[in-house]
């Protein structure tokens, strides 16, 4: 690794400028004549309007005074018809991502990702008047109502008449405030600023410092809420993916947000920040803003077509557009009834949701599952749902599951997979109901099998070969729907990486391309958002080394890498608890755990040099998984062979920095950890009889007991 020190001054994670706006037309229709104040998409009686100047400013006689609106009316339509105006960057994007969610949603295996998502949300509080101010109760609460909405626990949804139930679904999204600035500093997530407005309107006045809002927090690692005093009845707004990321996230009067303080009837229930995330994640309204004809369409295929908007609080059956009998689905979301008339999301939407933040807004948020996990002997695809491969003492590969009530085949068996396997067999799965498997074989190439939702390919017992000749463990990550990057170390010890892109492997079914490096032992791959990968390897010298994946190319080169410093002991391990952030764990030379981190700007403690000592006398490799937001769990093997377990909770570290929870057992392999949903965890190594052992934390405690493990028996000889 000591032949890459030609790259001194490395730029890690520079992002690409976006190109200028522009106000060309081009690419719009001939006979297009959008402009800010066209109103074509607000109900009849409407005066929502804006001016060439901005935000309304302190005297301003018209917006002296609040009053709460009695008719639901949102901007977001009038935003994107004036960004589709004036930037043809706008246009290109937004044709992208509508491309891409029609894909995304044609397709019954990838409609919906694994695990429970969850967006760091920082709310902006523009005040001139005391009442304006509102209280932290009131932000609690409308992050209540969010997690109860999206994830379909609200009480009300039970008041959906029977023929849409079926079609409610969990969109399985959580929203919390951001404990981490983005400088890395403590955060409560709420900033607060008194302004001189009287009140903004859908001009984006409201998220610039410089006119007298407040800048965004960046687009691409948090949800911007703005709440404020909003002019013309506007209850909110929010911008489509796809436009500029400092205008980036949804905008809310403060009478409307929340269940608490200033919210007022009938708009008191939280609702509109529901509806205006709902554009945020690419909901069109429900009736396809149309104006009141039958043409229009929201793209979503189990949401009936509908005439017109609804308001207030509507009898079921409402029926138009040749509807009957159940007419419009008038309490989704996504239509302008009052708070306390609407309450759910169809499954149809969720996939779209899904699609949104696979593609345009995959870089924000991340799952509780950690849904673009490093492969592993464990996978969890969904919750409540383990995948277990191994090898028997024939080096042939066995497979278990746990399906959300029993270990299949059984508790004590497993399904033969054929093959014989020199390395530890490393699965991935890019969406519910599929895994990817790979493992050497003995003759050093790289194997692959796979699970489609409804059978193995090639077959149960056959492989795919996909060529080389490969020393140590494959190590494979997948950063979307259908996409996979394998990286081996070859026999000159340099890095090499393949691809699946949907369609086709890159470079060919059994060609690689090659990274460089002199590396010893299995390289650790992890992505902490799309088209993004950062690659740790352990060079000659024994210490550290990175290079990264940015969309476009190789940092610092298709061959150099970062050194990272230290003098390992151990294989890597590394983990993403979020967009831009990265947790790496080795071993020294005394047997410590040692910790270095990314955070979004720096490495800590230091580029090169130190890391943290964690202390623990540590044989093999250690683990470490993240179940939450600045959440990480490490395990280890202690020298009496036993588990031992450390824990970060966001501020410190427990038991505490240097000691460690001893968890009993009589390891015999590296324990394997991984996490399907928030405040779970699930642990596995092999015991001395070489059969497979189980433990797993429940939110509350450890069972089978803090000590004692499940014996899942079989005769294992890598795992």
């Amino acid at each position: 690794m000591s032949t890459h020190h030609s790259n001194p001054t490395p730029h890690l994670h520079t992002a690409d400028m976006p190109p200028a706006e522009s106000s060309d037309t081009d690419n719009l229709m001939p006979g297009d004549t959008l402009k800010d104040t066209d109103t074509a998409y607000l109900m009849p009686g409407d005066t929502l309007k804006t001016s060439d100047d901005g935000n309304s400013q302190a005297g301003d006689e018209n917006h002296s005074e609040h009053s709460t609106p009695h008719r639901r009316t949102c901007a977001t339509m009038n935003v994107h018809r004036r960004l589709l105006s004036r930037s043809p960057a706008y246009v290109r994007a937004r044709n992208d991502i509508e491309n891409m969610a029609l894909r995304y949603t044609s397709r019954a295996d990838i409609n919906q990702r694994t695990g429970i998502t969850r967006i760091p949300v920082v709310v902006h509080v523009l005040w001139k008047t005391p009442a304006q101010n509102i209280s932290d109760a009131q932000i609690n609460s409308q992050i209540d109502v969010l997690n109860q909405d999206f994830r379909r626990t609200n009480a009300d949804v039970s008041l959906t008449p029977d023929p849409f139930r079926p079609l409610t679904a969990d969109a399985r999204l959580e929203f919390f405030l951001a404990t981490t600035a983005p400088d890395g500093t403590p955060s409560t997530g709420i900033v607060r600023k008194q302004t001189t407005a009287n009140s903004f309107s859908y001009d984006d006045g409201v998220k610039s410092n410089a006119t007298n809002g407040s800048d965004a927090w960046p687009s691409d690692r948090y949800l911007n809420i703005w709440v404020c005093e909003l002019s013309d009845g506007l209850l909110g707004y929010a911008q489509f993916p796809g436009g500029a990321a400092e205008t980036d996230g949804v905008v809310i009067l403060h009478s409307a947000f929340g269940t608490t303080g200033t919210a007022a009837a009938p708009f008191n229930r939280g609702r509109t920040a529901t509806h205006e995330i709902g554009h945020w994640l690419n909901l069109n309204h429900i009736w396809g803003d149309d104006g009141t004809g039958c043409a229009g369409s929201d793209n979503v295929a189990d949401t009936p077509n509908q005439a017109a908007s609804n308001a207030g609080t509507p009898t079921f059956p409402s029926v138009s557009c040749g509807n009957g009998p159940h007419g419009d689905m008038f309490m989704n979301y996504m239509d302008y009834v009052d708070d306390a008339a609407m309450f759910m999301f169809t499954a149809g939407q969720v996939a779209r949701m899904h699609a949104c933040l696979d593609g345009p807004r995959s870089s924000i948020g991340f799952a509780a599952s950690a849904p673009r996990p490093s492969s592993s002997p464990v996978i969890a695809w969904d919750a409540n749902r383990l995948d277990v491969f191994m090898l028997d003492q024939k080096r042939e590969l066995q497979h278990k599951w746990w399906n959300g009530s029993s270990w299949g085949p059984t508790l004590t068996t497993s399904e033969a997979m054929g093959g014989i396997g020199t390395s530890v067999p490393q699965a991935v799965s890019w969406g519910p109901n599929r895994l990817d498997v790979f493992m050497t074989g003995t003759d050093s190439a790289l194997y692959h099998k796979w699970w489609d939702g409804s059978s193995w390919g090639p077959s149960v017992t056959g492989y795919e070969a996909m060529g080389g000749v490969c020393v140590g463990d494959p190590r494979v990550v997948s950063w979307g729907a259908n996409r996979l990057d394998v990286f081996v170390i070859g026999t000159d010890r340099a890095l090499y990486h393949k691809w699946w892109d949907g369609t086709a492997w890159g470079p060919s079914v059994t060609g690689y391309e090659r990274l460089g490096g002199v590396c010893i032992g299995q390289p650790e791959v992890v992505a902490w958002g799309a088209n993004r990968l950062d690659i740790f390897v352990i060079g000659t010298d024994r210490a550290l080394y990175h290079k990264w994946w940015d969309g476009t190319a190789w940092g610092p080169s298709v061959n150099g890498y970062e050194r990272l410093g230290g003098v390992c002991m151990s294989a890597p391990r590394a983990v993403a608890w979020g967009a831009n952030r990265l947790d790496v764990f080795v071993v020294g030379t005394d047997g410590a755990l040692y910790h270095k981190w990314w955070n979004g700007s720096s490495w800590g403690p230091s580029l090169s040099g130190a890391f943290e000592r964690m202390g623990g006398i540590c044989v093999g490799d250690p683990e470490v998984v993240a179940w939450g937001a600045d959440r990480l769990d490490v395990f280890v093997i202690g020298t009496d062979s036993a588990l031992y377990h450390k824990w970060w909770n966001g501020s410190s570290w427990g038991p505490s920095l240097t000691d460690y929870e001893r968890m009993g057992g009589i390891c015999t392999s590296s324990p394997r950890a991984v996490a399907w949903g928030s405040n779970r965890l699930d642990v596995f190594v092999t015991g001395t009889d070489s059969a497979l052992y189980h433990k797993w934390w429940n939110g509350s405690s450890w069972e089978p007991s803090l000590t004692d493990y499940e014996r899942m028996g079989g005769t294992i000889s890598t795992f």
